[in-house]
């Protein structure tokens, strides 16, 4: 077929070498995400088995996942705004 020859110039011919690149690439590329979702979701598998365990043997468990300091500052906060309370009350008699 010497009159189909120049097809082999066009961008979207399947043996250009730039076009193998990157299908190669891409392909890399999906199979470095398939990797971290396959590695992060044997994590989340690993934490699940772990507090399962740890609420079957009555340990406190930490459902809370690192939030807790989210929470510390509640009771600072509440003691401040009594003591503000007091101190309008005394001014006011």
């Amino acid at each position: 077929m010497p009159g189909l020859s120049f097809l082999s110039k066009k961008s979207w011919h399947v043996k250009n070498m730039d076009n193998q690149e990157r299908v190669w690439l891409a392909e890399q590329a999906k199979a470095a995400e398939d990797a971290k979702t396959k590695e992060l979701a044997e994590q989340i598998k690993q934490e699940r088995e772990a507090e399962e365990l740890a609420r079957i043997a009555g340990k406190k468990s930490g459902g809370d996942r690192g939030t807790s300091w989210m929470y510390e500052g509640g009771t600072a906060a509440a003691k401040e705004e009594e003591v503000e309370r007091e101190a309008e009350e005394e001014v006011e008699r």
